[in-house]
């Protein structure tokens, strides 16, 4: 296959990693900021056959409390990722980026980008504790509606947590999925999916915890919101950023619409060996190798005495058992829902 399509990848604008330095002490969301220029992405699609990527900033969102600053950020940023477009066109395009929460100023931005080729947007789950859904954005979301734009919403550390607790855990591995899922709820909330039907939303990761919510919360949603939630499960669009392999991608295939599942590698904040590994998975799963691979991994597993012997590979029996329930999850995956998740469904929705 030579022509998957990565609608969840990251790009790193040196305004944006120069303000990441200068307004948070350590690691951002206690992970390292990764070392990003267009050759990481370009190597990464090479390798993986990878024929477009699609560029967005990630988390942390760049409002740290100056507005002028934000704007600044965000304009700067647009202005690379269309720089970018404009030097690989057949290779990359751009989310453009909102100075949220100033809702004129993100307008503004809307009408600039899309006269600067960005493929649509990109917003925060929240940005200093506005969540994406409130009514305080209605502008933002009228002009997307408008537009009829793509828009893929990146999860943030949530507003408030609970102190004491996981405190040595970085956001991405729980606070993301939390945030992810509370922000879907905002929008049933407020009626988001009725109200701007023509925004083409992307939930990440697959849709965070809503796979194994959505049945115990729909009830509630219906009598307390007067909204559908499976109905707008099946309206919205779903990435694979991440390890969705072998339980998440499965239970969601029982909610979402398989037309709108989208593949996503999340490099580089997802490091590529790990990165090409869970593609692999995907574009293998209906490969008779892969069946003869999984074989032979599950064989390894039980020469433990090997391991003892070698206590630098201590961690690879770990490893191989990851793979092998990667494998077994990514049996669900005919050859034509495989086709859909990695090339068909983004072709659709980019209109290529």
């Amino acid at each position: 296959m030579s022509d998957i399509i990565d609608v969840h990848t990251h790009y790193l604008p040196k305004i944006y990693a120069d303000a990441l330095r200068k307004h948070i002490a350590g690691d951002p969301d206690g992970m390292p900021i990764p070392d990003w220029k267009p050759e990481t992405t370009l190597n990464f699609m090479k390798k993986n056959h990878i024929s477009y990527s699609l560029l967005s900033i990630s988390s942390p969102h760049f409002n740290f409390g100056d507005k002028d600053e934000t704007i600044e950020i965000a304009r700067k940023a647009n202005a690379e990722g269309e720089q970018l477009s404009r030097t690989y066109p057949d290779q990359l395009g751009y989310l453009a980026s909102l100075p949220l929460p100033y809702a004129d100023e993100s307008v503004t931005e809307i009408d600039w980008a899309l006269q600067h080729r960005a493929r649509g947007f990109t917003v925060p789950t929240n940005t200093r504790g506005l969540y994406f859904g409130t009514p305080i954005f209605d502008r933002v979301y009228e002009r997307l509606n408008e537009a009829h734009a793509i828009v893929l919403m990146h999860p943030n550390q949530p507003a408030a947590s609970p102190m004491n607790v996981n405190i040595d855990m970085p956001t991405p591995f729980m606070g993301f999925f939390i945030d992810t899922t509370m922000t879907f709820m905002n929008l049933l909330k407020y009626h988001f999916f009725d109200r701007f039907p023509n925004i083409k939303l992307i939930v990440p990761h697959a849709g965070a915890f809503l796979g194994i919510l959505t049945d115990r919360d729909a009830p509630f949603v219906k009598q307390a919101y007067q909204t559908d939630m499976y109905a707008a499960l099946r309206h919205v669009y779903f990435d694979t950023a991440g390890a969705v392999l072998p339980r998440q991608l499965p239970m969601l295939l029982t909610l979402a619409n398989e037309h709108h599942i989208l593949y996503g590698s999340d490099i580089p904040y997802t490091g590529s060996t790990v990165a090409a590994q869970l593609l692999s998975t995907l574009v293998n799963a209906d490969d008779p190798k892969a069946t003869r691979k999984m074989r032979l991994v599950q064989t390894a597993q039980h020469f433990d005495h090997f391991y003892d012997k070698h206590p630098k590979l201590e961690q690879l029996p770990t490893m191989l058992n990851m793979i092998v329930q990667m494998m077994n999850g990514a049996e669900v995956l005919t050859p034509e829902l495989k086709d859909e998740i990695l090339s068909a469904n983004a072709m659709k929705l980019l209109n290529f």
